[in-house]
């Protein structure tokens, strides 16, 4: 699965910091490199969480953001990584202070910027201090983003920062709980295509089961969320791949129990199982989570059995599915073990399935080359579709979603 996943183009660590960090809210994420390297980057996070109603350049016509809300940059040059880039990382955090409100400065210097050997920390400190910046306001450095590493690792990288810089660890975990236990969600980036309304069905469910959330890491997080994070009772991940070893580095360092799938929960079954673990590690009651789950079996029975009675489908329907591997193995497991479809593992760009679970950039290319088929989008990079009405492929209502697109994908 993963060597599969690594043949083709995704996003690198760099992304996955950037991504990461600016999940943060109030946060500036300043990177240190050529303007190539921020406009996907500002765009991606722009697009996610929306922070102007016009894509009029001259909203933002200011040197550092070339007419975009998010990650600014030094836009250095070939001069730069001869002489340094001290003199416009000082200009451009002087230029920050005195002109945006932030409560949390980032510096991540590019996979070339970081040959350069610049101490950042030391840049960052006197250009604070010489704007008359806040001593408490606080700002982080990153001298190198990681080379050949993954979004998922990248993201990690930032999260484990992010704890380090923020939490401090409890003198002792309490014995016993006076009020409704609270978790702390991993593994939830907004490069997740459908992370608001992933975040707002765990809440959902974890709500019907008397838990509440303390903080979703680096995914609409505030700081002071980020600082009372060792409070929770319970680490979940939600999507392995990008979680499990902040969760593991919670347990070791804070030690913080946690819970993780095997696979994303994608379905009612693995939906079901997942909370059910939850519930146990907690003492709390899974069954009003189960009997919602219920009812949407019985809603997504009706129409697919309506649909097979006259045509014998989804039963046997080739599908295939790209992505990374808990991905993969939640939406295959889903698809095959509830729908009965039969999933083509091969070459994803030889596929001749009928469905294709992919992120934009592999429907895109299958359709160029003439597949024909219905693309069901994963994740990112996207389409271009504008999803108004927050959206899951997880828990109770994502397996609702998944059974829709399925049914209207086989037209």
């Amino acid at each position: 699965m993963t060597d599969d996943y690594l043949e083709n183009m995704v996003p690198d660590s760099l992304s996955g910091l950037i991504f990461g960090f600016e999940g943060i809210r109030n946060v500036v994420v300043l990177l240190n490199g050529p303007t190539g390297c921020k406009f996907y980057h500002s765009a991606t996070a722009d697009n996610q969480m929306l922070r102007q109603m016009s894509f009029d350049p001259h909203n933002y016509p200011m040197l550092w953001y070339f007419g975009q809300p998010r990650v600014p940059c030094t836009w250095l040059d070939k001069r730069d990584y001869v002489y340094g880039s001290e003199d416009k990382l000082k200009e451009a955090v002087g230029f920050l202070h005195e002109n945006v409100t932030f409560d949390l400065l980032v510096i991540v210097n590019s996979p070339g910027a970081a040959l350069i050997g610049d101490d950042l920390e030391r840049i960052a400190m006197e250009a604070m201090r010489e704007a008359g910046a806040d001593t408490a306001i606080p700002v982080i450095t990153v001298e190198s983003p990681g080379y050949s590493q993954t979004v998922m690792q990248g993201y990690q990288q930032a999260c484990r920062i992010v704890i380090d810089a923020f939490c401090e660890k409890p003198a002792r975990r309490s014995a016993g709980r006076t009020a409704r236990p609270k978790v702390n969600l991993l593994g939830l980036s907004i490069f997740h295509k459908y992370y608001q309304g992933d975040l707002q069905e765990y809440e959902r469910l974890l709500s019907l089961c008397g838990i509440d959330v303390q903080t979703s890491l680096c995914c609409e997080s505030e700081i002071e969320e980020i600082r009372r994070l060792p409070e929770a009772d319970l680490n979940v991940v939600v999507d392995p791949d990008y979680g499990l070893e902040t969760a593991r580095y919670l347990e070791k360092n804070y030690g913080m129990p946690y819970v993780c799938p095997d696979g994303l929960p994608i379905g009612f079954e693995e939906t079901e199982r997942f909370f059910t673990r939850i519930c146990e590690a907690l003492g709390c009651d899974v069954a009003p989570l189960i009997e919602d789950s219920e009812r949407a079996r019985a809603r997504s029975f009706l129409y697919i059995s309506r649909i097979n009675s006259l045509t014998g489908q989804p039963k046997g329907v080739r599908f295939a599915v790209h992505g990374s591997p808990a991905q993969k193995l939640g939406y295959s497991r889903f698809l095959t073990d509830y729908f009965g479809m039969s999933e083509d593992a091969g070459d994803i760009w030889e596929t001749d399935a009928k469905l294709v679970f992919a992120d934009g950039n592999i429907i895109g290319g299958l359709k160029a080359r003439g597949h024909l088929f219905t693309g069901i989008e994963t994740g990112m990079p996207s389409l271009g579709y504008i999803d108004v009405i927050p959206k899951t492929h997880l828990g109770v209502n994502g397996a609702l979603l998944i059974c829709e697109q399925v049914l209207n994908g086989m037209v």
